[in-house]
């Protein structure tokens, strides 16, 4: 029996110093990511225990919206002892076996992206008028897969979120606001899809995911059993709670400890 753990990494089980919460102490969390040589994502010490103990029957899949390299900077959770074989990265658009990108599912993605009218080139023109308003900072690219913007916060409303979903929803996009992070992702790069391909692809039996944001909700819904961090955006994306699904009492850095205490006493 194989047992798949899909799990979203940012804001699900690792988390930066403004999203991790007051209310776990200094010394009782673990820097897992380094940029300039500088800690920006962290793990409870439990969490990490937890991590490392997940029994054998239950492999490991990393689901995340980074770029590969961006998640190759995770050396504190990933490094040279400890690879999952599988990651999926890019929101689905890239699916790394054993660290080298499986060509045959990217170029799909490709090929689906320009039947779709979804590329980069097709959305970029778009965008020009949004990107003169004062809410975004920036408009940045993930390789050549998809775009998002760096946004004010505090100029960034709930009406214009619903207008540009909208707007956007029409032509094939989903639109997820991910603290100053607004993704505008195209419907064929989707977590789910890459979920079930690696699910079939390794014969797994059970499939368990979990995940914060709305491009994570398609990816937890599907699993036989899900969980979402109770902070999460998807939370708010849920009229009704089915019974395979469980939301975290904990918040913060202590929910992505809460998963990762469910999931290692799932054979229990």
């Amino acid at each position: 029996m194989t047992i798949l753990f899909a799990s979203d990494l940012d804001r699900t089980l690792i988390y930066s110093k403004n999203s991790r919460g007051t209310e776990v102490n200094e010394q009782d969390l673990s820097t897992v990511e380094w940029v300039d040589d500088k800690p920006v994502a962290y793990m409870t010490n439990k969490g990490i225990e937890l991590f490392d103990q997940l029994p054998s029957e239950i492999s490991f899949l990393p689901v995340t919206t980074r770029t590969a390299s961006q998640y190759q900077r995770i050396t504190g959770l990933f490094n040279a002892q400890y690879q999952p074989t599988y990651a999926i990265v890019a929101n689905g658009a890239v699916i790394l076996e054993n660290g080298e990108p499986l060509v045959e599912w990217s170029e799909k993605i490709k090929q689906q992206l320009k039947q779709d009218c979804t590329t980069i080139e097709h959305v970029l023109p778009q965008l020009q008028a949004y990107a003169k308003k004062g809410f975004v900072l920036k408009v940045l690219q993930a390789e050549s897969w998809f775009v998002y913007m760096i946004i004010d916060e505090k100029m960034f409303s709930v009406e214009e979120l619903e207008n540009l979903s909208n707007i956007f929803y029409e032509q094939g996009f989903t639109l997820s606001h991910q603290g100053r992070k607004l993704y505008i992702m195209p419907n064929c790069i989707n977590k789910s899809i890459a979920l079930q391909f690696v699910k079939e692809r390794i014969g797994a039996t059970t499939v368990l995911a979990a995940g914060d944001s709305y491009l994570d909700l398609d990816m937890v819904m599907s699993a036989d059993h899900g969980f979402i961090p109770s902070h999460g955006e998807a939370v708010q994306k849920i009229d009704s709670l089915p019974p395979h699904i469980s939301i975290t009492q904990q918040t913060g850095v202590l929910a992505g400890e809460e998963i990762l205490k469910i999931v290692s006493n799932y054979l229990l």
